[in-house]
């Protein structure tokens, strides 16, 4: 997550990681205000595996959950700015889908990566610790997960 400076300084800093990444990247649109543009660069982007076939489009919440499947079974980066423009709860909940599957996978597997920015913190880290989903045999508090599924970059 980087936080903080200008609005050219964190895309600055975001194409250098890009750069020196050897994943296939998704950048999403910048400042996403709605769940339906979010949904609509997955559509787009085919980021989502439809396990079933329907006459016709698949309805928002059948490609949302696609889409689960799909981070699942991808190794990328999707790269996500200015997060904080897009309504709650649907930013909070993109967010926690994937750190809840960055901290599920097993050691070894390969896993999706996250870029997210916002010009402030916005308590965001106390927000997801809220939404996470904590396993029974856990001994990590849930902010403790957030906290080591998203290093925060400050400018």
């Amino acid at each position: 997550m980087i936080v903080g400076g200008t609005e050219m300084e964190r895309r600055k800093m975001i194409s250098k990681l890009i750069e020196k990444t050897n994943f296939e990247t998704f950048r999403f649109p910048r400042g996403m205000k709605s769940f339906e543009e979010y949904i609509d660069f997955v559509r787009k982007e085919k980021l989502y595996t439809p396990w079933y076939e329907t006459k016709g489009k698949h309805g928002i919440n059948q490609v949302y959950d696609f889409h689960f499947d799909w981070i699942h079974d991808n190794h990328c980066l999707v790269v996500i700015e200015d997060i904080h423009m897009m309504e709650e709860p649907w930013n909070l909940n993109i967010i926690s889908l994937y750190i809840n599957e960055v901290e599920n996978h097993k050691k070894g597997e390969k896993f999706i990566h996250l870029v997210i920015s916002q010009d402030e913190e916005y308590d965001l880290i106390e927000k997801l610790s809220e939404e996470i989903y904590l396993s029974e045999n856990e001994n990590r508090t849930k902010r403790q997960i957030v906290e080591g599924s998203l290093k925060v970059i400050e400018l």
